[in-house]
């Protein structure tokens, strides 16, 4: 067995390995097969296929600065979509308590209390007072 992980360690020398991006890509993989076994798609299939081919050819490669760059991409369209999903979750857990308004000059995000009714709001980036109105 250590001549064999001898020899895999070996082959792997200068060649990209495992990244995050690898991690989706066997995710997506995995999910398209789940929902295949139920379609019965051919174009599902090829589409399959071509993910894990590309999942494997990225981890073999031996082309490292482009496979980084490919992962941070990545990286940071998904820290987008994360950022943005674990900010509904916190608007929706705070709906009792806060209400969330951008402000028109700057557009940033407030965070201002639950009061019904008509409001003066200063932005505390901008400084600019905008009115506002809260009705549910």
């Amino acid at each position: 067995m250590g001549a064999f992980r001898e020899k895999l360690i070996k082959f792997m020398y200068g060649r990209y390995g495992i990244d995050h991006l690898y991690y989706a890509l066997a995710l997506l993989c995995f999910i398209l097969l789940i929902i295949n076994s139920f379609v019965h798609s051919p174009v599902l299939t090829i589409i399959m296929w071509f993910v894990f081919i590309v999942m494997i050819s990225r981890t073999f490669s031996k082309n490292i600065y482009k496979r980084r760059l490919e992962n941070e991409r990545f990286l940071n369209a998904w820290y987008r979509v994360k950022k943005e999903w674990l900010f509904t979750i916190r608007r929706i857990k705070e709906i009792r308590t806060h209400r969330y308004h951008r402000c028109p000059h700057c557009k940033a995000m407030l965070r201002l209390p639950y009061k019904r009714g008509k409001h003066t709001v200063q932005c505390p980036r901008c400084n600019n007072e905008f009115k506002m109105r809260v009705i549910i």
